[in-house]
Formats: structure tokens, C-alpha cells, sequence
């Protein structure tokens, strides 16, 4: 992207008081009674323009000219028909373009083409006089750069050909125009109307033996049927060369002097003092986003642009470019004639607009009332054609010219409910209502100011910035802060506001640094608060350093006091404060004084109500937390230790953080002592008042999340998110109960007690909770008990295996089932060849499975006559849980069955029914 230009070249000025005192003295013969948009509209209307947006020449074809034409030969001139009807045997009918469709439409197109590659133009002299005939279109057009001519088609007209009004669509890069080179050939009729701006100009070829014309590509043009003979011709695209040096128009004082009086005392005005705060001036021209810029402006409208540019040079002005859009929102008349045949229809189209997304084809019906009508510019470029943002809403008032629409065609129907119409334009906005102009986002949540600010961000970043962009970029921010703290993910280029941190410090913009760590800490990298740190301290200097963190001071603890989670808080604290034991060993030591700041902001953090909530990922930031203080255990029972007992619905949080703590013993981080007293304080308060029943699986929430009746502003994403972060897993009990192990003792089992507990809670627990935790959890612990040598037969872990598993039988899988003795089922009642096979299938004693290839009709029917016939497979599905039971417990369902040995149901654990059920390959 291009960085910031001077007013030369882009519109970007100065912005001190010298200018301003300039441009107000400059105003000082303007007659105050004078409105200021109608005085700016006249001045750049009396620009004198120089070329036309059409023209028509009559010339001379080179002596030497020839045209061969492939499967005909040789075309002699002046044109016969003979030569034109053997030409009509090798062309097609020329095709039209609606929108990316290409359409071959007689009754709008009647035309014959051929394509280069079918025919060659010879002599020696065409070359040169081709070139001569680029620079009389480029003289008659007013372009000053060179142009050249692409050759496009060869089109032939005979006796009822035309082309009814359309514009011309870019073909190639850079282009801007048609040209077309009529050759020797009698004709009457097949006139080219052009019709711009409310001026026409007719073409009539008829009237020269050889003729050219050429029009820029937006204007609208007809070629008027052909009455006699042919009309021939070569068409080519015209383009601007972007490899010379383009001359511009130089104006006299006389002509720059109402721009520059009318802008000044315009300029001269505060900022709220401003009945239009920007100009907006309609192009004449039509443009495309793919090729708006500076550089490819025609006509009237780089005359135009080039006089504003010259005359502003020096004022603190910026200029843009921009595509604007009016639309209508309304009744739609329905007694139009167009649309009489839909009027039946007309609810049932309009709640069917997927399906017919143009019933009207392309008309677009007038409105019966105008109800509301919203401008915007949809999208804002800067002179070099680079994007600035999208989808700005502005006010009708800020455009130059009132009548800037009448007669424009309408663009877009709006779901039969309103229309629009766009235009481009030139934007004039003082550097003082540039950041304002930015902000004026469309109210819709999805609008995001993101382009915007990463545009005025890579201005700033460059090393001939202007001054006035930086007021610019804080105001933008400023702006539109309260959305994104709502909304932070519209941010989407991550790096753009940690370059707008380092660009605020470098130009000494403390405040705004604060405003951005205190209110989007949330989304900036962690890099950042490394480079921030790396910025504050300063070797050997410890007075410059504490300038410097003082200047931070109030945004960091402003991010560190949030309430939103711990977890941003540990980036900001880890970056920006790094334990003395994870620095690199070449980095300089975090002073003393803002180590203490740092453990007085988590001691005010803490000491306080806490976070608003808690979940598992804040778990090992509230314990490395204490590694901060000069003693982490005392900082862990005083601060933490309360904060751990008042969520009891938080148990993802409180599993994670006795995990942690267990961790920092085991790398001998906390004394261990001390840490292990610690940690069984917390276990058994977590036991006595956990409600083990209430633990949730993830897998539990997102299925309950799909279920559940939610209000419309509530997703089920939404939903299951915020229980997700509580959630618990086999895994998570397992690491705890791990934890127990190494913690309990003989007078504190605290592994002991947790197993009494979940085992008198078994009967209260859901169901899925079985397959989903439990019975994971009792296979994962099986050799943890192994590496402690606790005996599997000990009580406590006896009673409580044996419930699982019996939960498991009586609320899954029932008791196991026996091999039946025969596999032999009666057939089904259906003579067809499919059923037959099917049942001596099925009266088979000893096959147990069979495939059968079928598509899927007949494989249809054979499942509903097994079904109607009552052929079901419940003992199969028994089996097949069995198998899925001894697989999730493997070589320790031995052991589990073992611990279940003397229970009062065991005898029957093997008992089943005598006959089984088949299952077909496909089931």
C-alpha cells in the first residue's frame, strides 16, 4: 500500500497554524451570504475542460492497407457484397454481456463478428498510422499520456443489424475507451448515438468513405439498425500506457483562485462550526472498483480533480475517492404495466426470493412511497486506487450537487422493497474530520473498522508522516472503541493495534497507549508486552526507566485489574514481568520497583471480589501467580485458597488448580512441606463439598446444547461455551486422584475420602456419566493404585469399582448373554428372489452373517419385510456392548470381575437367553 503523498500528488497537506491563517485570508472576499457547497459546486463546474467524451473523424486509409480473412482470402476495397456475404459464412453472431453471463440475443444484438485470430491487417504503413490515430483521440479526448489501441473485433452490419443502448465493459487492463475505425463500405443507416451528462452526439459513417471514433467505455451508446448495404468495421480497446510519464493540465491563478477561496473560508471555520464537515463530488464518469484511481480518471473528471488538486495544494485537506450509494427503501407501485402480471404474486415472490432471486429480470420497479433512504459510501479509496475501508453512512447534505442522482439508473431492487443508485465521487475532508468520516460505520454488528484503521496505521508507519495522521489514527481509535470492546473479534488483522501502540509511544501519545492496554489487553498479542517491557527499561539508567514505566503505569494496572479472567491477565504479567527464573540469560532484570508493583496489582486482584468467573484455563494462572511473592505458599492459602472455596460450581477451575499445585511440589517450586499441607486442605474442601453428580462431560454439554430450547439471542454454541470451560474428563479425575496418592497420609486419606464419596453419590449420577467418566476413570486408575501398591482389594477401592462396574450393567448393558446354540430364525413372509435369499439365510443353523449386493431400493425393502416381520437383534446389540465394555477395560476387566467375586448377583452375571439374533454385513 502506498505510504502518505504530498498534496502534489495524493491531496495530503500540512496541518499547522500558518496554513490555517493562509487559507483564512484567502477567504476574505467571499460574500458570506453565499452557501458553501453551492460556491465549491460552481467552481469546479467553470473548470474549463478541455476534450470531449466522444468524437468523430473523418480520415484516409493507407494506400498499401490490406485485409485477409481465413476461408476467404484477400477482402478488396471499397467493400462488395460478394466479399461480405463469404465473410458472414466464417463469423458468428456477436453475444452481449448482462452482469458475468455472455447472451446471444438477436432482438438486442444483431451483429456478425470475427475474431482476430481470423483475419490479418497488412501494410507498412498501418502501424505508424494507427499510431497517429492513438494520438488524435488522445488530443481529442484531452489525455495527456500516451494511449494505445488494442484490436478487438472485426463487426459487420448488414441490411436490419444494431445494437440497442448498453456501455462498454473494461477488457483489458488500464482501459478506458472504444475505438472503432469504419472502413470502405456504402451503407445507410447504422448510426452510433452517444448520450452523456445530457449532451449526445451522433456518429454517422454512412457520410465518409473511411471514418474513426472513439468514447470513453461508461458512455451510453446505440447503433441504429443498418437500411442499406454493410457497415465494417474494426473496434479496438483503448487503454491508458501506464509505462510513460503522464502530463498534467496547468491552470492559471484565475481559474484556481474561487477553488481556493471557497475551500479557505471553509477551512477557516471550527471544526463544529461546519454545516458540511466533507464535500462530496459527483464524478461524470463511470469507474470500477478493479480500476479506480487517480490515474485512470477521464475527462472532465481529471480536469476537474487536477484544478482541486492544484488548488489545494498546501491546505490541510485530504481527498478520496469513493463509490456512493443512495438507496430508497419503499412501497413498490405495483400498478406499474411491468408489474401487473406479478401483482398476484407479490407476497409469495418476496418470501421466495432465494428461490427466484430476479423475478422481474433485471427491472426494477418504481416506488409507490419512499419511506427512508440512507446514503453510504461503499467503498473509500485513496488517489493510488488502495482500499481505505468499506460501507461509511453519511448524509445526503454532504453531497456538492442536490440533483447528483436524477436520471441515474437504478442499480439493485432490495427485495422488491427499495432501490439504489451509485455514483463515484471525489471526497474533500479537512484533516480535523478525517478520523470522523472513518468512524461513521454502518449500525449494523458485523461492520467492522478494521480496514480503516490498519489504512491510517501503515501511513503513520512511514517514514514521511505526516503530523496531522496521527491525530487521525488516535481519533479513529478513539471512535470506535466502544464497539470493539463489545465486539473484538471485528479486529481482524491482529498486528494492526500493537503498530498503533509503538506508533503512539514513538510520537509520545501516552494516553492513547493507555486507553489501548486498558481496553483491549483481551486481543493484543503477547509480543506486545515483551516489546513494552524491552521499551521501558533502559540499561543504566533507572531514572529513565521509571519515567518510562510511569508513562504505562495506569494502562497495565488497568488490564491487570479487570474482572474478565485471569488468563489475559497472565500474558500481560508473564511478558511484561517475567519470573527471574524464565528470563533469557543475556536480559536485563526487571527493577525492583516494578517487581513490587506487580505483586501489589495481584495482591489488590485477589484481595478483592476475584474474577467475575472462573474456568479451568484460569487455574494455572492463579497458582503461578504466587511464584511472584517472596512466599508462594502463604500467598496461595491467603489469597487463593479463599478464592478456591467460593466456586463450588466451578469444578473444572478447582480440579485444574490442585493439579497445578501438585505440579509446582513436583518441581520443587513450592516447598513441599508446606505445599503438601496446603494441597490436602484444598482436596478435602473440594470433597466435602463437591456435588459429584452435577460434573459434566464436553461431550454431555454440546449434546444438551443441541437439544435444548434456546432464546433467539442465544445460540447453542454460545450455550455449551460457557459451560465448556467447567467441564470435566476422565483424564482431569484421573491426574486429581493422582494427586490424592501422593498426598494422602495415614492420619489425612484424602484419596480414601474421595472414594467414599463418589462411591455413596454412584446412584445419583446420570447415566451418560457412566460410559463417558466413569468407567474410563476406573480403568485409568487401576495402575496408579499398581505403582503405589495399594491393593485392588482394599475396601474402599473394592466397593467402589464394583459399583461402576454394577452401574454400568444395571443402567447399559444388563447381564452378559450366553453364545446361542443355534443361529437358525424363521424366514420372512416375501416370495420375492431378494426375501428368498434372505430367509434360507436366516433358517440357517450355523452361518451367522451373509452379504448380499443390492441397490439401495431393494436393499430397502428387504429391511422394512425384516422389520414388519418382527426380526430384530437386541441380543446382538448386547453382545456387541459386552465386547465395547471388556475393550474400554482390557486386560483389567479381569481384575474388575475379580473385585466382583461374592457379590449377590454374580451367579447370574453369565446367564442369557438361549437363541441369538443375526446381523446382515451392512448392519
Amino acid at each position: 500500500m502506498a505510504p502518505d503523498r504530498p498534496a502534489t500528488e495524493s491531496g495530503y497537506g500540512s496541518d499547522n497554524d500558518e496554513d490555517k491563517q493562509s487559507v483564512a485570508s484567502d477567504s476574505s472576499t467571499i460574500a458570506t451570504k453565499d452557501d458553501f457547497k453551492v460556491n465549491l459546486l460552481k467552481a469546479i463546474k467553470d473548470i474549463k475542460i478541455v476534450g470531449k467524451f466522444a468524437f468523430d473523424e473523418e480520415i484516409e486509409i493507407p494506400e498499401d492497407f490490406n485485409i485477409s480473412v481465413q476461408g476467404v482470402g484477400d477482402i478488396k476495397l471499397p467493400f462488395k457484397k460478394a466479399q461480405a456475404m463469404k465473410i458472414i459464412t466464417q463469423a458468428r453472431q456477436a453475444p452481449f454481456w448482462r452482469g458475468s453471463d455472455t447472451i446471444v440475443d438477436t432482438s438486442v444484438r444483431k451483429t456478425w463478428e470475427l475474431d482476430p485470430g481470423q483475419f490479418t491487417i497488412g501494410g507498412d504503413e498501418w502501424s505508424d498510422y494507427l499510431q497517429e490515430l492513438c494520438e488524435l483521440v488522445a488530443q481529442k479526448m484531452g489525455i495527456n499520456t500516451p494511449v494505445r489501441a488494442e484490436l478487438y473485433k472485426m463487426p459487420l452490419y448488414e441490411k436490419g443489424a444494431m445494437f440497442k443502448a448498453h456501455t462498454d465493459t473494461g477488457k483489458i487492463p488500464n482501459m478506458f475507451g472504444t475505438f472503432v475505425i469504419s472502413l470502405p463500405s456504402k451503407h445507410k443507416g447504422g448510426e452510433v448515438v452517444l448520450e452523456h451528462c445530457g449532451e449526445e452526439i451522433v456518429y454517422e459513417s454512412s457520410k465518409s468513405q473511411a471514418s474513426c471514433a472513439a468514447w470513453y467505455s461508461d458512455v451510453h451508446h446505440e447503433v441504429l439498425p443498418v437500411k442499406s448495404g454493410y457497415r465494417w468495421v474494426l473496434t479496438y480497446n483503448l487503454a491508458i500506457d501506464q509505462s510513460s510519464t503522464r502530463t498534467f493540465d496547468t491552470f492559471s491563478e484565475t481559474e484556481l483562485q474561487p477553488l481556493r477561496e471557497c475551500v479557505g473560508g471553509w477551512l477557516a471555520q471550527e471544526q463544529k462550526d461546519r454545516k458540511t464537515p466533507y464535500a462530496c463530488h459527483v464524478l461524470d464518469h463511470e469507474y470500477t472498483q478493479a480500476n479506480i484511481s487517480q490515474k485512470s480518471l477521464k475527462g472532465a473528471d481529471m480536469t476537474r480533480f487536477m484544478a482541486l488538486q492544484q488548488a489545494l495544494e498546501g491546505c490541510p485537506v485530504t481527498m478520496f475517492l469513493a463509490l456512493l450509494e443512495r438507496e430508497e427503501i419503499g412501497m413498490i407501485d405495483f400498478a406499474e404495466p411491468e408489474m401487473q402480471a406479478f401483482y398476484p404474486l407479490s407476497l409469495a415472490l418476496v418470501r421466495t426470493l432465494d428461490i427466484y432471486p430476479d423475478p422481474f429480470k433485471s427491472y426494477h420497479p418504481p416506488l409507490y412511497s419512499v419511506d427512508e433512504s440512507v446514503c453510504r459510501l461503499k467503498t473509500l479509496r485513496d488517489l493510488q486506487g488502495d482500499a481505505v475501508t468499506d460501507d461509511l453512512v453519511i448524509t445526503e447534505n454532504y453531497i456538492l450537487d442536490p440533483s447528483a442522482f436524477k436520471g441515474v439508473k437504478s442499480e439493485k431492487a432490495y427485495e422488491f422493497s427499495g432501490n439504489s443508485v451509485r455514483t463515484w465521487n471525489i471526497v474533500i475532508v479537512p484533516h480535523d474530520s478525517v478520523a470522523g468520516l472513518l468512524s461513521q460505520l454502518d449500525s449494523h454488528r458485523d461492520s467492522s473498522p478494521g480496514m480503516q484503521i490498519k489504512y491510517i496505521v501503515h501511513l503513520c508507519s512511514q517514514p514521511d508522516m505526516q503530523d496531522h495522521l496521527i491525530n487521525t489514527m488516535v481519533g479513529l481509535v478513539e471512535n470506535v472503541m466502544p464497539k470493539l470492546e463489545i465486539y473484538p473479534d471485528l479486529m481482524k488483522d491482529k498486528p494492526v493495534l500493537p503498530k498503533a501502540v509503538r506508533i503512539a509511544l514513538q510520537y509520545e501519545r501516552y494516553d492513547f497507549v493507555e486507553d489501548i492496554l486498558a481496553k483491549f489487553y483481551k486481543i493484543l498479542p503477547s509480543d506486545l508486552f515483551t516489546w513494552l517491557r524491552q521499551w521501558v527499561i533502559e540499561p543504566d539508567d533507572d531514572d529513565k526507566t521509571l519515567d518510562n514505566f510511569n508513562k504505562l503505569k495506569k494502562g497495565l494496572s488497568l488490564a491487570m485489574a479487570s474482572k474478565d479472567g485471569l488468563v489475559h491477565m497472565r500474558k500481560v504479567v508473564s511478558h511484561f514481568v517475567p519470573l527471574p527464573r524464565d528470563l533469557p540469560t543475556d536480559a536485563l532484570p526487571t527493577p525492583g520497583p516494578i517487581l513490587e508493583w506487580t505483586r501489589q496489582t495481584l495482591q489488590n486482584m485477589f484481595d478483592g471480589d476475584g474474577p467475575t468467573e472462573v474456568t479451568t484455563d484460569d487455574a494455572s494462572p492463579a497458582v503461578d501467580f504466587s511464584l511472584y511473592s517472596k512466599h508462594p505458599v502463604v500467598f496461595l492459602k491467603e489469597l487463593v485458597l479463599p478464592l478456591f472455596q467460593r466456586w463450588p460450581l466451578a469444578p473444572g477451575f478447582r480440579f485444574m488448580s490442585l493439579a497445578r499445585v501438585i505440579a509446582l511440589i513436583d518441581e520443587d517450586k513450592l516447598l513441599r512441606q508446606e505445599g503438601m499441607d496446603l494441597y490436602r486442605t484444598m482436596a478435602g474442601s473440594l470433597i466435602e463439598s463437591q456435588d459429584f453428580a452435577s460434573l459434566q462431560h464436553p461431550t454431555t454439554i454440546l449434546e444438551q446444547s443441541k437439544k435444548r430450547e434456546l432464546p433467539p439471542w442465544l445460540t447453542p454454541n454460545m450455550w455449551a461455551q460457557r459451560r465448556l470451560g467447567n467441564a470435566v474428563t476422565h483424564n482431569g479425575m484421573r491426574d486429581f486422584f493422582s494427586g490424592l496418592l501422593k498426598a494422602s497420609t495415614k492420619s489425612n486419606n484424602v484419596s480414601s475420602q474421595f472414594m467414599s464419596k463418589i462411591t455413596k453419590q454412584l446412584d445419583k449420577l446420570p447415566e451418560a456419566s457412566f460410559q463417558l467418566m466413569w468407567l474410563p476413570f476406573l480403568r485409568s486408575i487401576i495402575p496408579l493404585l499398581e505403582n503405589e501398591s495399594i491393593s485392588l482389594s482394599t475396601p474402599t477401592y473394592k466397593k467402589f469399582s464394583s459399583a461402576v462396574t454394577r452401574g454400568i450393567l444395571d443402567k447399559f448393558l444388563g447381564p452378559e448373554p450366553r453364545k446361542p446354540w443355534t443361529w437358525a430364525l424363521a424366514g420372512v413372509p416375501c416370495d420375492c428372489s431378494d426375501c428368498e435369499r434372505v430367509s434360507a439365510f436366516l433358517r440357517h443353523h450355523t452361518k451367522m452373517s451373509e452379504e448380499y449386493l443390492m441397490n439401495e431400493p431393494r436393499r430397502n425393502h428387504v429391511q422394512q419385510v425384516l422389520e414388519e416381520a418382527g426380526t430384530s437383534r437386541p441380543q446382538g446389540v448386547k453382545l456387541e456392548a459386552w465386547k465395547h465394555l471388556k475393550k474400554l477395560l482390557s486386560k483389567e476387566c479381569k481384575t474388575i470381575e475379580q473385585l466382583r467375586a461374592g457379590q449377590k448377583d454374580q451367579e447370574n452375571l453369565s446367564q442369557g437367553p438361549q437363541t441369538g439374533e443375526k446381523r446382515g454385513v451392512d448392519e
